[in-house]
């Protein structure tokens, strides 16, 4: 009985430490401290802009008719500029299909299992494709009889971890599919139950299993 509840109680102290690297790496990864001396190249170029800014009102009053033209000119070229960045770039966007979902798995099954290696948890996640608009990530067996409350953070953390995986990964000039947010996410255990899945409208994780 008292092996049986030290064992219990590293699972829980696995799983908080893996839930706190997977938050800190996921969410922390994503804020970058502001760069002072880029700061100071927009003060610089605001302030020579103002200058500018006072000396074109002077040249405009003398040439409005010209500048007029110029207007009429430039919104023509830049309307048609518009036209064929916009063709160009829905040209250039790949279909998300089953190759691509798999790729995704994979790199969102790697980035998963590092970050809970960096912060020490021995237990391993499997991220499995299914078609083309869904991925199954398999968690080991005992998380099936967590609390609902830790099922529901878990859940929460990885579909965080999805979301910000799926943006750095489509940005790669490589992919770049036409699909503004990840798969649907579906938490499930070795045996096939399903712990937790993503709503129907995506972004947040409804609960399936309930263990009270």
């Amino acid at each position: 009985m008292v092996v049986y509840q030290k064992n219990k109680d590293l699972r829980k102290k696995s799983l908080i430490g893996g839930l706190l690297a997977m938050i800190m790496f996921f969410t922390g990864a994503m804020i970058s401290p502001i760069d002072e001396s880029e700061s100071s190249v927009e003060t610089a170029k605001t302030e020579q802009t103002s200058k500018t800014s006072s000396t074109s009102k002077k040249k405009e009053k003398n040439s409005t008719k010209q500048s007029k033209k110029t207007s009429a000119t430039s919104s023509s070229k830049k309307k048609n500029a518009k036209t064929s960045s916009s063709t160009e770039t829905s040209s250039s966007s790949k279909t998300y299909d089953d190759a691509a979902n798999t790729a995704f798995a994979s790199e969102l099954n790697t980035k998963i299992n590092d970050v809970l290696r960096q912060g020490g948890v021995t237990d391993s996640f499997a991220v499995m494709p299914n078609g083309s608009s869904l991925i199954d990530v398999v968690v080991p067996q005992n998380y099936k009889y967590l609390p609902n409350s830790q099922i529901q953070q878990l859940a929460d953390t990885i579909l965080s971890a999805k979301e910000n995986c799926f943006k750095e990964w489509n940005a790669k000039p490589e992919n770049n599919y036409d699909q503004t947010y990840g798969p649907s996410l579906y938490i499930k255990s070795p045996d096939g139950t399903t712990l937790a899945k993503e709503s129907f409208w995506g972004g947040t994780m409804k609960r399936v299993i309930d263990n009270n």
